[in-house]
């Protein structure tokens, strides 16, 4: 049970440093990029840090010996951490619907303006270029 869990919150030590890191790579790039999508990304990536800080506590007191007001132990934390996890994982992913919806309903890009940004090279620049000036590509959403 020990080696259980001192593994448990090893890996999770290790999944926090590795979200969090992610976290702001992905905001600051998400940022940069103006893009909702790799914002939402990197607030999922902080949840999962969250979750993680979640695990470890639960396990060190799921870990806990049984005393007179438990006698049973506290075995049932685990269960109670997972449901608040779930409560996290819920809340974030009905976050992320909902500014997804509102960037989808406020915002009308035209992809032609940024076709010079995702075609750097020569040669794939002036195919675009005659895609964009015949209008083949253009649309918004």
């Amino acid at each position: 049970m020990e080696n259980r869990n001192a593994v448990i919150i090893k890996t999770s030590i290790i999944g926090i440093a590795t979200n969090v890191l992610l976290a702001i790579f992905k905001a600051i790039v998400g940022l940069l990029a103006n893009s909702i999508a790799v914002v939402l990304d990197a607030i999922n990536n902080l949840s999962d840090a969250m979750s993680s800080i979640i695990t470890i506590v639960g396990t060190k007191l799921a870990g806990k010996s049984p005393d007179k007001k438990h006698p049973l132990g506290y075995g049932r934390v685990e269960y109670l951490s997972a449901t608040l996890i779930s409560f996290i994982v819920l809340y974030a992913g009905i976050a992320s619907l909902r500014e997804s919806i509102k960037a989808i309903i406020l915002f009308n890009i035209d992809i032609s303006d940024y076709y010079c940004w995702c075609c750097d090279k020569d040669y794939l620049r002036k195919i675009c270029k005659e895609c964009w000036c015949k209008n083949e590509f253009s649309f918004t959403y």
